[in-house]
C-alpha cells in the first residue's frame, strides 16, 4: 500500500504468525520475550538509521517505547479493547477458561458476582504482560505497569473503534477514536455467486484466517441450513480442512472478498475481529460471534450488549441453539433496527481531520503529551 503511493519501504520480520495464534487460543500472550527483544533490536536499528522526526505504529509496542526513549514523537494505533480503561462485561473468554482450568458457568459466576473475579483478572493480566516487562528490562527500558499500557502507548492513542460500540471511560489527553477502518479491495466475487437465488436467504460463515476457530461444527450446521431450504456461503480462510456436502444452495470458496460480498448476505457467522465487525455492520449484516480468543471475545460481548447480533463461546456451542438463533436473527426486528440505527453513526463519525490537525500540532511541538 505505501510502495504504491510512493512512500520508500524497509522490510522487519515478525513473530511467527501460527505460533501467536496458538498463543492466543490458550489465554497467552502473543508474544515471548525473546520474540520482543528482535522487535526491540530490528526497530532500534531502523530509527538510528531514519531518524524519524514522527512513528507511526500500529500494534508495535516496541517502536512506540523506542520512540519515548528516544524522544520521538509518536501515534500509536490499537483497539479500544486494549485501553487501560476498557472495562469488559466480565464473562470468561474461553482461553482463559482452559487456564483456569474450571468450567465457564463457575468462572463468569466468580468473574460478575464475587471479589475472587478482581483477583483472577488482575492475575491474567499481569500473566500476559509478563513477556513485555521482561523483553523491556531486558533492554534497558523501564517496563510498563500491564499489556493494556504497552498496547496504547504514545503521545497520540488513535482508537480504531466507534466509541458507540467499545466505550472507554475517561478518555486520556492523547486518545482519540478514528471510527470504523473500512476497506474496499478490488477482487471481484467469484462466478458462482451469480447462481445466488435473491428469493432465498443467505449465511455468511467467514473460519478467518487465524485457525483459531474449531470448524468441527462446520458440517452439521451447514447440512441444517441446506435443509431449511437457505443458502451458504463458506469462507474457508484459506485454511485446509475438508467440507463434505454437496448443495446447489452450498457455496465453498477458500477466500471471499467481504466487502463486495457482504451487501448481499442476510446475516453472519464469523470468529469475531475487529474489522470483519465494523465491516459487516456497515452493510446492515446481522452477527453471529464464535470468539476464539479475548479480543474477539470482547467484541462479542459489544454486539451482544448493542443487540447487533450474538455469540456463543465455541467451547459450549450447541448447534441446534445455533441453528435456533440463526433463523431468529434473520427475522428479528429489533436487532434489524438497532443494526440501522448503528449504521447511521457508523457512517457520520468522521476523524480524520482531527487526527491530522492533533498530528501537525505533535510534530510542531504544541500538542501536549
Amino acid at each position: 500500500m505505501f510502495a504504491a503511493e510512493g512512500f520508500k519501504t524497509a522490510s522487519i520480520e515478525i513473530a511467527e504468525p501460527t505460533a501467536i495464534y496458538q498463543r492466543l487460543r490458550q489465554g497467552g500472550m502473543m508474544y515471548t520475550t525473546e520474540d520482543l527483544i528482535a522487535y526491540f533490536t530490528q526497530d532500534d536499528l531502523l530509527i538510528k538509521r531514519f531518524q524519524p522526526c514522527l512513528i507511526v505504529s500500529e500494534f508495535r509496542f516496541t517502536a512506540l517505547q523506542l520512540a519515548k526513549k528516544y524522544g520521538i514523537p509518536s501515534v500509536g494505533m490499537t483497539d479500544a479493547t486494549c485501553h487501560p480503561n476498557f472495562v469488559s462485561d466480565r464473562t470468561v473468554p474461553d482461553p482463559f477458561a482452559k487456564t483456569l482450568a474450571a468450567p465457564l458457568w463457575l468462572l463468569d459466576f466468580i468473574s460478575q458476582r464475587t471479589r475472587l473475579g478482581e483477583v483472577i483478572n488482575r492475575q491474567t493480566i499481569q500473566k500476559i504482560s509478563i513477556s513485555l516487562r521482561e523483553a523491556s528490562i531486558a533492554y534497558g527500558l523501564e517496563p510498563l505497569p500491564t499489556f493494556f499500557d504497552y498496547a496504547s502507548q504514545g503521545d497520540i492513542c488513535l482508537l480504531c473503534d466507534l466509541p458507540d460500540l467499545v466505550p472507554i471511560e475517561p478518555l486520556r489527553p492523547g486518545d482519540l477514536y478514528t471510527g470504523a477502518l473500512l476497506w474496499e479491495r478490488p477482487e471481484p466475487l467469484p462466478h458462482e455467486l451469480f447462481r445466488l437465488d435473491p428469493n432465498k436467504k443467505t449465511i455468511y460463515v467467514s473460519l478467518g484466517t487465524q485457525e483459531s476457530l474449531p470448524t468441527d461444527f462446520l458440517k452439521s450446521y451447514v447440512e441444517k441450513l441446506l435443509e431449511r431450504d437457505l443458502q451458504a456461503i463458506v469462507s474457508r480462510g484459506k485454511r485446509s480442512f475438508e467440507m463434505p456436502v454437496e448443495s446447489k444452495n452450498l457455496f465453498v470458496f477458500d477466500f471471499v472478498n467481504d466487502s463486495k460480498l457482504l451487501p448481499n448476505i442476510n446475516l453472519m457467522v464469523y470468529p469475531g475481529g475487529a474489522m470483519t465487525t465494523y465491516q459487516a455492520l456497515s452493510c446492515g449484516v446481522p452477527l453471529i460471534a464464535l470468539p476464539a480468543h479475548a479480543n474477539q471475545h470482547f467484541y462479542a460481548e459489544a454486539i451482544a450488549r448493542n443487540k447487533l447480533g450474538y455469540f456463543f463461546r465455541p467451547s459450549r456451542l450447541n448447534i441446534d441453539k445455533l441453528v435456533r438463533i440463526t433463523l431468529s436473527l434473520l427475522e428479528d426486528s429489533e436487532i434489524h433496527a438497532s443494526i440501522k440505527a448503528f449504521q447511521k453513526k457508523l457512517v457520520s463519525f468522521d476523524a480524520r481531520e482531527t487526527i491530522l490537525s492533533r498530528t501537525e500540532a505533535l510534530l510542531n511541538g504544541a500538542f501536549p503529551t
